[in-house]
């Protein structure tokens, strides 16, 4: 059975955009700084972080997809690039033989030991600057409840 379409209030469209915007420009910022404090972009920032703190610094390659949720495709060309620049290794799991294994290499750590300082005061500048620390809590049960959503994709049926 189909429903008529909850449409979006003005408040409603206007908060959506602002979203969107506010996610579109964080993006740029931090993109933009990371490139020019380090040299590194922002998912090869997110896979140095994500081994940086996995115990012994690597973690297999099914595990890092999942962590950063990106696919398994995207995660591979990924991680070959950064293998090129040396910022990580892959390696056979010695646990099966079969897995990947992708370890963090003491260049991507000087590489993000590098970046970390101008992140995190690019972040500080764009986001929490602008944030009353009273708000935060509401933000956080906002996007709470958002991760939490199953499946929020098209329209449910009416039972």
């Amino acid at each position: 059975m189909s429903t008529e379409p909850r449409w979006l209030s003005d408040d409603e469209q206007f908060f959506w955009r602002q979203l969107l915007a506010a996610r579109g420009k964080l993006m740029r910022v931090v993109e933009d700084s990371l490139i020019a404090s380090s040299e590194l972009s922002s998912p090869e920032f997110s896979v140095l972080v994500k081994l940086s703190e996995a115990e012994e610094h690597c973690m297999r390659l099914r595990d890092l997809c999942n962590e950063l949720e990106w696919d398994r495709s995207r995660a591979s060309h990924q991680i070959t690039r950064m293998e090129r620049r040396e910022l990580v290794t892959k390696e056979k799991s010695v646990s099966d033989g079969r897995g990947v294994v992708v370890r963090l290499t003491d260049t991507g750590m000087k590489c993000l030991e590098r970046a970390v300082p101008d992140h995190v005061e690019t972040v500080r500048r764009a986001v929490f600057d602008h944030l009353d620390p009273a708000d935060i809590p509401a933000i956080r049960r906002f996007f709470d409840g958002i991760l939490a959503s199953e499946e929020v994709a098209g329209r449910e049926e009416a039972n």
